[in-house]
């Protein structure tokens, strides 16, 4: 932690005091993976809720990665309509499934390897947010925001894995923001081969959370109609339509095959995917208010009067006029779209964090020109306004950067809920040392325990007992059974010696870290 805030530290004031800024934007992306490395490696054991099963199923993916699988255990029957406990798992996009699985391959299995991808593109992200500033209005905009994008507590801890959508919204984040980022660079340079890496980005976005990643579209349309030399011009329009085109052939052919190869779990992956603006899905509603009541929450307390105040002035900012409008068509269609969808998670409206960081820092710009014009004098009016500058720039990254909440430390119930994570994640990585072999099927948990097992061990497991007719099919197949004993077990399985029975932690506190065995 204290490297990564050095590494910021040390940015921010090479900016303000050296004419090249390279130095500086490349410090700041140290800084920022930095934060995220020292907080992903606090939690030696996998989150709730989503983290778990992302884990899962890219472990899975390893060996296949054209078959998603949560539970690889062909020998029970499945729910395809129950994403938390089946077999094909078309609940999300694959490709950031497939980063996962790359990082095992190379790094191996474990808690930090699960988050370095999204480690990896949240740093990233910072250079994507300073070209999109800089492009925008100039390079103290696009610093600034950087900045706060760099100390964003909210955005941390979902590259961490504690909140839920976890790397799914991280990679979602990278590659809708990487389609922005190309955009400007076309607006600004008018190369064609942007045209090309826009469609790939968006593309991969749709390829990690479905059709919001088509958003870069809409203030690209609406930048062209709303201005009046460029909805004159035919090319603008079929430059549009190519890089959709190019979008369209990277996520279409996944969703064909999975239509053809997995009809009836992808049809109805697709239709509740619908469903999710028309219906509020597994208890995440809300009012229409939802989005903006949260903003405190992504954004920091207090932080929402800044936002509206930056907005207000960001409208009579002189900035080129297809900056602005493309900024406000996606703020404003991200916070319409999820305030009107039934469906409501605090991440929804993350992908235009950037934009917003973007916006205050337009503005914190324009207000260092404002003050720095103020001053006839030479050298106050190089040192006055950069020391104000930085100043206000501290205070802002570290009320962004909350740090007993980053190191779970600022309240009693998350210092407990850590201590009981990480016993039992080492109590289930020691299974292992007390089980027989890997031709097992572990029963009896309290929950989602039994995604956890199949991550850190090899053994197939169930949340359920099992009953008396899946032991007898177990049996006839010459698979092992072991159930974890709760002091609640029938008899039918208390009194089958071939059954192993397991005393753990995850039952009963008092117990050592190591698991114990009887027949």
């Amino acid at each position: 932690m204290q490297l990564g805030i050095f590494l910021v530290a040390a940015g921010i004031v090479s900016f303000e005091f050296q004419n090249k800024k390279t130095l500086s934007i490349i410090l700041l992306v140290l800084g920022a993976l930095a934060l995220r490395i020292f907080v992903s490696l606090i939690d030696p054991f996998l989150h709730l809720w989503d983290e778990q099963f992302h884990a899962l199923v890219a472990k899975n993916m390893m060996s296949n990665p054209f078959k998603p699988v949560l539970i690889n255990d062909p020998i029970l029957s499945f729910d395809y309509k129950s994403w938390p406990e089946n077999n094909v798992w078309l609940h999300k996009q694959p490709l950031f499934l497939w980063q996962i699985a790359m990082s095992f391959k190379l790094f191996g299995v474990n808690e930090f390897t699960l988050r370095l991808p999204s480690i990896i593109m949240s740093a990233i992200m910072v250079f994507f947010t300073y070209r999109i500033g800089s492009l925008s209005y100039n390079k103290r905009a696009g610093f600034y925001a950087a900045v706060f994008f760099t100390g964003s507590n909210f955005l941390i801890e979902l590259t961490s894995g504690r909140t839920p959508t976890d790397h799914n919204d991280v990679a979602f984040l990278f590659y809708v923001t990487a389609s922005i980022w190309a955009l400007f660079e076309y607006f600004y340079s008018k190369r064609k081969y942007w045209i090309y890496i826009i469609g790939i980005f968006s593309g991969f976005a749709i390829l990690v959370k479905w059709l919001v990643g088509l958003l870069v579209y809409s203030g690209w349309f609406i930048s062209i109609v709303a201005t009046k030399n460029s909805r004159k011009q035919k090319k603008n329009y079929f430059e549009l339509l190519k890089s959709l085109f190019i979008t369209i052939l990277i996520a279409l052919p996944w969703q064909i095959y999975i239509l053809i190869r997995f009809p009836k779990e992808s049809s109805y992956e697709f239709g509740r995917n619908s469903l999710h603006f028309f219906k509020a899905l597994e208890g995440h509603g809300g009012t229409w208010k939802y989005h903006l009541e949260t903003i405190k929450d992504i954004y920091g307390i207090h932080f929402e009067y800044i936002i509206f105040a930056s907005l207000i002035i960001f409208l009579f900012i002189g900035i080129k006029k297809v900056y602005k409008i493309s900024i406000l068509t996606w703020v404003l269609i991200v916070y319409v779209f999820f305030s009107l969808a039934a469906t409501k998670m605090i991440a929804f409206t993350i992908i235009v964090s950037p934009l917003v960081y973007v916006i205050i820092g337009i503005v914190m710009a324009f207000l260092f020109d404002l003050l720095k014009s103020r001053f006839t004098n030479p050298s106050l009016q190089r040192w006055v306004p950069s020391i104000l500058s930085l100043a206000i720039i501290f205070f802002i990254f570290f009320n962004f950067l909350h740090f007993e909440k980053l190191t779970l430390q600022n309240t009693q119930k998350r210092k407990s809920t850590y201590l009981k994570k990480s016993r039992e994640a080492i109590g289930f990585k020691e299974l292992k040392s007390v089980l027989p072999d890997d031709n097992l099927i572990i029963f009896n948990m309290r929950d989602t325990e039994f995604v956890k097992i199949m991550f850190y061990t090899d053994y197939r497991s169930r949340k359920q007992i099992p009953t008396k007719k899946t032991i007898i099919k177990l049996k006839q197949q010459n698979i092992k059974i072991a159930v974890f004993d709760n002091n609640k077990l029938p008899d039918y399985i208390l009194n089958d010696e071939d059954i192993i029975k397991i005393k753990s932690t995850l039952w009963d506190n008092s117990l050592p870290l190591k698991p114990t065995i009887y027949y």
